[in-house]
């Protein structure tokens, strides 16, 4: 059934129809008047990721240091990594994805 102004329309007619519109019962008269304030409670598992996504927010994408260090030792032609590190880095990135 769709909703739509005309199908609430319908609708508020056949409660008016019945008289169920303007009644309240003895519990929501009794209640009127009295609020209940909303209450949140969080586990402590929910307030320790809350407290690291917190600290992790603070963490720069990118490490500018270390990053600067690196072009250092490229430009000084003293970065060597070897294709068999390269390689097995590739082959854990795939691992770890499949364990997320």
């Amino acid at each position: 059934m769709k909703i739509n102004w005309s199908n609430m329309e319908k609708i508020l007619g056949v409660y008016r129809k019945q008289g169920v519109e303007g009644k309240k019962t003895e519990r929501a008269a009794g209640a009127e008047g009295v609020r209940k304030a909303d209450r949140i409670e969080l586990s402590a598992e929910a307030k320790d990721l809350q407290l690291a996504l917190r600290a992790l927010s603070q963490v720069p994408e990118i490490r500018e240091g270390k990053v600067a260090d690196i072009k250092n030792r490229i430009r000084a032609g003293e970065y060597n990594v070897s294709a068999e590190e390269v390689a097995d880095k590739i082959i854990d990135g795939l691992f770890i994805d499949k364990k997320v």
